[in-house]
């Protein structure tokens, strides 16, 4: 057995109390499951059924309250989830919630999407008839709706698996329930009975994040798997061709309204599950639609030094089987270098990953990661991986599991020409169960079986720089009601054993990130004082990977809680190097009429000059003219 170096946080570019950096207050943090006051809870809506992310649509159980007895078939192999010829069955799922149990509401998500209807691009209306006058938001308050935003984005195909193709978006806003600010939710628990056992009620006030472009709230339809337009206002459709040997191809349309509230502003308002043993229920009243509540089937276990429900599919150190708890810790554990002291280009590093809850226990066994099957049920330990019907049609972009490595740290930048080279870091990963050589697991059940191993052997490129390398675990879980997304990073040495750091080109995230409002609490589990680190998995040359500086901004400067000035560029960018390099797929999150389309075809360019990627410093924007209205740094 090769000697282990266990790996810890070598770079600490904060405070212990981190009063002016990093994330936010370690001395108190409302989010660490068992040890906090309280629990978060994620509560989610889907085409008229609860859901869970693990679990597929929920049932009713023995409860008398309306609510169907059929829904979508969740099945991951069925490819026509949310079309209208969506074969509807009764729902097998549960929502386990731990009894006698504090609570705080971080998540209140209602979806309603229909795919493969509204097939004509040049005109909506059915689609947004459909919206105002079908979907489970037809009883809203709809005046003002309008476009808002027309956006196209390019999904890179795979080897042997997806051809190269474009998707269009169309966003619509400004109803007159979108608008409304001081709206309420009313959480009602409710035993076997349907007697009330406990209530809070939450405002809008008390969530941070609502944005479509971070993945929440939206009204849109779009179109996928298509060739870019050939003009301003070209709707014809050209679906991608499939080459030789891939899967199936053609155009995909979605219609979807989804009203998403989360991140919790206060998680000391709470509400405690009531000391019960089996069916209740969680009922969710809307302001907006009082006579409209929304009921979640919910099944109340026991869990005590006496007596507990909880299965034992969790391993203590000892591998013994015990019950969960929540939370979730990644770990990476590396085989020391052959020398002892760092590992150098061309050597092969072994690492061992594993996912814990917040009590220590192991969320697998020591050799594997669990598969689809495994992960997908009512006995899972909550470790998620991507439903492709679910990521793909409600946006659910936050069940990637990944084990991603870059470096050296003080080369980290955004990669501003994907086609002319690859940056300096590199990544091999993993994302169990979706993805092999590219082919989606759904769709060959061999792979949907297969378990990973917890062991990884990676070879450290020969031509690697000096310097230190970060290895970014992440996941996501989703147990007895909590949904937790976690992104540690644990660093090695390559070439040397100086460290080195960040470059330090942006930051100041935590002016507004601190405290429960912590990015780390937020999309992905990263703490801010990692978010150079970032573009290690953005940076692609598709936008389905979301490149690190338009995400950013595409989030940011369309929010209508950024409290800052939107042309106040010295907020984020710390030196002016880091401004002046403005491309199309970057400038379009602010200006989606870019010089009047006078370049609108490079936006649709991937190679060659111009292009999308292309650095509009050079040709026009030099530091010396650069747009006038930016407040960029001093130097």
């Amino acid at each position: 057995m090769l000697p282990l170096l266990s790996s810890c946080n070598l770079i600490d570019v904060a405070d212990s109390e981190q009063t002016t950096s990093g994330r936010g207050a370690k001395v108190f943090d409302p989010y660490q499951a068992s040890n906090s006051g309280a629990i978060r809870l994620s509560l989610q809506y889907i085409n008229g059924c609860a859901w869970t992310p693990n679990g597929g649509f929920i049932s009713k159980n023995s409860m008398n309250i309306p609510y169907p007895t059929v829904c979508d078939d969740p099945d991951p192999l069925v490819g026509s989830v949310f079309a209208e010829t969506t074969p509807k069955v009764p729902p097998r799922s549960k929502l386990y919630l731990l009894s006698n149990t504090t609570y705080f509401l971080n998540q209140f998500a209602v979806t309603d999407v229909i795919t493969g209807k509204h097939r004509n691009p040049a005109d909506l209306t059915d689609s947004i008839q459909w919206m105002k006058t079908q979907s489970r938001f037809k009883n809203l308050d709809w005046s003002g709706l309008g476009q808002v935003q027309d956006e196209w984005t390019f999904n890179k195909g795979y080897p042997q698996a997806f051809a190269d193709s474009w998707s269009r978006s169309v966003y619509f806003d400004n109803a007159a329930w979108r608008r409304v600010k001081d709206d309420t939710f009313l959480i009602e628990v409710l035993d076997v009975d349907g007697t009330v056992r406990a209530s809070q009620t939450y405002s809008r006030e008390d969530f941070m994040v609502e944005s479509p472009y971070s993945g929440h709230s939206r009204i849109a339809w779009s179109m996928g798997g298509v060739l870019p337009p050939l003009y301003p206002g070209d709707n014809t459709i050209r679906p991608v061709e499939p080459k030789p040997g891939m899967l199936p191809g053609g155009a995909g349309f979605r219609s979807i309204v989804r009203m998403d509230m989360f991140g919790s502003t206060n998680p000391f308002k709470t509400f405690k599950t009531p000391d019960l043993r089996g069916d209740g229920a969680i009922k969710v009243t809307w302001s907006q639609l009082p006579g409209e509540p929304f009921f979640f089937p919910v099944t109340f276990l026991a869990h005590s030094d006496s007596q507990s429900d909880l299965p034992t599919n969790c391993y203590d150190d000892a591998n013994n089987p015990r019950a969960c708890g929540f939370g979730l810790e990644p770990s990476v554990t590396f085989v020391t270098p052959a020398n002892g002291k760092f590992y150098v280009p061309g050597e092969t590093l072994n690492a061992f990953i594993e996912f814990k809850d917040n009590d220590g226990n192991r969320l697998h066994s020591t050799e594997e990661m669990p598969n689809g099957p495994e992960i997908f049920s009512d006995q899972a330990t909550g470790l998620l991986a991507v439903w492709s019907n679910f990521f793909n049609n409600i946006t659910e972009q936050d069940n990637v599991a990944d084990l991603v490595i870059g470096g050296p740290l003080q080369n980290f930048k955004v990669n501003s020409d994907v086609l002319g080279g690859s940056p300096d870091y590199y990544k091999p990963d993993f994302s169990f169960p979706i993805f092999e050589n590219g082919i989606t697991t759904h769709l060959v059940p061999t792979l949907w079986t297969y378990k990973r191993s917890t062991r990884y052997a990676i070879e450290i490129p020969a031509d690697a720089k000096p310097g230190t390398y970060v290895a970014f675990l992440k996941a996501t879980r989703y147990w007895m009601g909590e949904r937790v997304s976690r992104n540690q990073p644990f660093f090695f040495q390559v070439g040397q054993e100086e460290l080195t750091t960040y470059p330090a080109r942006v930051g100041n995230c935590q002016i507004c990130h601190r405290g429960v409002l912590s990015l780390d609490n937020l999309r992905h589990g990263l703490s801010v004082d990692h978010v150079e680190g970032c573009k290690v998995c953005h940076d692609s040359e598709s936008d389905g990977d979301a490149r690190t500086q338009e995400i950013i901004h595409r989030i940011h400067m369309r929010s209508p809680k950024y409290p800052m000035a939107k042309n106040d560029c010295t907020v984020c960018h710390l030196v002016k190097e880091s401004a002046v390099r403005p491309s199309i797929t970057t400038c379009r999150t602010c200006h989606p009429s870019l010089h009047d389309n006078q370049y609108w075809q490079a936006a649709f360019t991937q190679r060659g000059e111009p292009n999308r990627y292309g650095n509009c410093a050079q040709a026009c924007h030099a530091e010396s003219s650069t747009p006038k209205a930016h407040i960029l740094p001093d130097n």
